[in-house]
């Protein structure tokens, strides 16, 4: 039940905070749907609450609570309900009291105690919440009003469900509030009275032990408040509608009806053909209706001190009152009383809910009945007057008929505006797609004269890897398959090269003569295409950028790593020559030393490979990649710069961890700009500097990479900003290293981020899906 209410008021909340430049009708209109879709949600909260109450699945949190200042709250909730009805809300007694409730039921009782309270006190009224100790180890709260009080018949079964006093401000509710106090009172092991106040109205009297059963659970809490404000306030006020001035020859229909959104929203309903008077209940409707007389009566049947059926029984009975008719409009479905209404007293009967067009055709039809009768009545009197009368409706006719007439030619004339000079293109076209007409925005951009584009079919301009769907869709539009469909696509230009557009298409129904066609909708978009092209060019060369300035950084590795084997390559060549320049040459010994030249030599040879490789330009190249040889060429490129920095390397991974899909350069540049900032991050720190890389799999999204270190960490206030481009931490950075590796990663489908879950230092983390 709560998710359809919730899809009425999640989107009735985004037009009314989205949309500010509704009229006054359309804000009414949507905030009346608000007030009543929350009204019925809290009527659902109640009943689900009364369900688990007789299932026995309502526990209790306690918690030592003070409930003098929980009443204080409480109190303060309404006091913007107070003030605007003038009505003085006070909390007395005990300073501070504190005893083990549960906070949110208890809150609850309150909240319905004091809201019932403000339901009977009149304007000016007094309304007073009393807490205090009392023998036995009990507290009692008292909600005291002067409204009209309760009678003693209905003091036992008020606290009954759907029961209902009779109100003196005209509120109505569900009947559940005083029952959910009492189920919600005796799970506290309490009870609930109520009783007549010293110079009238009533106190509602509840008595609560102050400690919870022995056994049960107890939080000990603090002051901080959970409970929130605005208990009083309406859910969403409704704004004022518009009152025209009276307009003379519209018929006049009186309204009786308690509820004020149901009251309003007829007269939205019926204020453009008629002039409506509204009234709250039956007394002050049939005060107005003998006063001046209306067209048409439409009454509610249950209203509070003077009901719908008592109004017109009053209404008929009354001397030279003319016959008016009378439109019933209720929520009570009783056939018997429907019958006898209609059989004596009324001309129909409507039970709620009720469209808006029934609604207004039966009016309409009444309202023509009786201006009928009225006609008929006054040709009796006047043959000459009724003659006149008819011809002023006649005139009235034809004018309307020329004004609807004109508003018509207005409207054809804008549409034909907005046709010829959008910058959107427009075409209508056929079953097979053949342009029909197109307006000169898309003649221009396919780049066709007005005669030349009838007939050229669209699905024949697209761009042919598309022109087999394209042809789907057209037919899907046309079968019914489809309702409507938007792309973005190719077209091909008469004069050669490709329009970028987004396209959206409906089907138009069959209309007189003509079949059912296709309009088209077409945004040029090759500007920003070009665009995006160029920015991720831009990427790319900013992402080899950062690898050059990388590679500057381990310039001492690199070194490192070529001299090696070249120092080698020099010792076995000297080596070589000695052998060489013996009296008798040792050649076994020369052939063995000229080997370990030619893998010395092919060792240094993989090393500038390797840098080339990485230093390359390109485009992302996505192939299968074995994580561990991955990992392993990285570690021997830093080798001298994690054994300078003194930082222990630990590498968790299966060694049979599966190969993943990915650009091997780019996945390179990422894990390598997280290991050199794990490092610098660690350079300062006395001790052990650990730094831990692990590649986990992980079903739902892939291969999961984290690079941790035991550094200082990240400061809060640079978390939301660490992602961002050149923005750094470092006092020499650049701040482009995250921010290219971000693009890298979700180049690939997968996601980088910081996790902050560790207690010490910093650690990335980041995803490769799978394919």
């Amino acid at each position: 039940m709560r998710t359809p209410l919730a899809l009425i008021l999640g989107p009735v909340d985004q037009l009314l905070k989205e949309a500010p430049s509704l009229g006054e009708r359309e804000k009414f209109r949507l905030t009346t749907i608000k007030r009543n879709a929350q009204s019925l949600l809290q009527q659902v909260n109640d009943l689900l609450d009364l369900a688990r109450i007789d299932s026995g699945r309502m526990p209790l949190a306690y918690v030592c609570a003070n409930v003098t200042a929980m009443a204080q709250d409480i109190a303060a909730g309404f006091a913007a309900v107070a003030e605007e009805r003038a009505i003085t809300l006070s909390v007395r007694g005990e300073d501070e009291l504190y005893a083990d409730v549960d906070r949110v039921k208890f809150a609850r009782i309150l909240v319905n105690l004091v809201s019932n309270a403000f339901k009977f006190t009149p304007s000016g009224g007094r309304i007073s919440c009393t807490i205090e100790r009392i023998p036995g180890a009990r507290f009692l709260v008292s909600v005291q009003d002067n409204g009209p009080g309760v009678p003693d018949a209905m003091k036992q079964q008020i606290f009954d469900r759907f029961t209902q006093g009779e109100s003196g401000q005209g509120a109505v509710g569900s009947g559940l509030g005083l029952n959910i106090v009492k189920e919600f009172v005796e799970l506290h092991g309490g009870t609930v009275v109520v009783v007549d106040a010293p110079g009238g109205g009533a106190v509602f009297q509840i008595e609560i032990p102050v400690r919870a059963p022995n056994g049960a659970f107890v939080r000990e809490t603090g002051e901080d408040s959970v409970l929130h404000t605005g208990y009083g306030d309406d859910p969403a006020k409704l704004p004022e509608m518009p009152v025209p001035a009276h307009r003379a020859g519209k018929p006049r229909v009186l309204v009786a009806e308690d509820n004020p959104d149901l009251r309003l929203f007829l007269y939205d309903v019926l204020i453009d053909e008629y002039n409506v008077s509204l009234e709250e209940n039956g007394q002050s409707a049939l005060a107005a209706a003998l006063a001046d007389p209306p067209d048409l009566i439409i009454t509610d049947l249950m209203m509070p001190r003077f009901d719908g059926e008592r109004f017109v029984r009053e209404l008929r009975a009354a001397p030279d009152f003319p016959h008016v008719p009378v439109l019933v409009l209720s929520a009570r479905v009783d056939d018997v009383l429907r019958e006898t209404l209609l059989e004596a007293l009324v001309q129909d009967y409507v039970t709620k809910p009720f469209s808006p067009q029934e609604l207004r055709a039966r009016v309409r039809n009444l309202v023509a009945v009786k201006r009928t009768v009225d006609i008929l009545q006054k040709e009796l009197n006047s043959q000459a007057s009724d003659i006149c009368e008819l011809t002023a409706n006649l005139v009235e006719s034809r004018k309307s008929l020329q004004k609807s007439l004109l508003a018509l030619q207005v409207s054809d004339r804008r549409w034909l505006g907005l046709y010829d000079n959008t910058a959107v293109g427009i075409a209508l076209a056929d079953q097979s797609g053949r342009i029909l007409s197109a307006n000169p925005a898309l003649q221009r951009m396919l780049g066709y004269g007005k005669d030349e584009i009838a007939g050229v079919s669209l699905v024949d301009i697209t761009e042919e890897s598309q022109r087999l769907m394209t042809e789907r869709n057209v037919q899907g539009l046309f079968d019914g398959a489809l309702p409507n469909y938007q792309i973005q696509k190719r077209y091909e230009k008469k004069a050669g090269g490709y329009l970028w557009a987004n396209v959206s298409a409906s089907r138009i129904p069959a209309v007189d003569q003509d079949g059912p066609m296709l309009a088209v909708i077409v945004e040029d978009i090759t500007a920003k295409k070009e665009g995006e092209q160029s920015l991720a060019a831009t990427r790319a060369e900013l992402a080899r950028v950062s690898r050059f300035t990388i590679m500057g950084e381990l310039v001492a590795s690199i070194a490192h790593e070529v001299n090696q084997p070249l120092a080698a390559v020099i010792t076995n060549s000297d080596a070589a020559l000695r052998w060489l320049a013996l009296e008798k040459p040792n050649y076994e010994e020369v052939v063995a030393a000229l080997r370990r030249v030619s893998r010395d030599a092919n060792l240094a040879g993989g090393v500038i490979a390797r840098i080339r490789k990485f230093l390359r330009a390109g485009e992302i190249k996505q192939e299968w990649i074995a994580v561990p040889k991955l990992l392993d060429e990285l570690l021997l490129m830093l080798h001298t710069v994690l054994q300078d920095a003194g930082v222990q390397v630990v590498i968790r991974i299966e060694p049979d961890f599966p190969k993943i899909f990915a650009d091997n350069v780019q996945l390179q540049q990422v894990i390598l700009n997280l290991i050199v900032n794990a490092v610098d991050a660690m350079r300062e720190r006395p001790g052990t500097r650990l730094l831990t890389l692990e590649v986990k799999e992980d079903a739902a999204d892939g291969a999961i990479f984290s690079v941790q270190d035991c550094g200082v960490g990240i400061p809060p206030q640079a978390q939301e900003k660490l992602f961002d481009a050149f923005f750094s931490t470092k006092q020499d950075g650049l701040g482009m290293g995250l921010a290219i590796s971000r693009t890298i990663v979700e180049n690939h489908g997968g996601r980088l981020w910081l996790d902050t879950s560790v207690e010490s230092g910093a650690r990335f983390v980041f995803n490769i899906p799978s394919i």
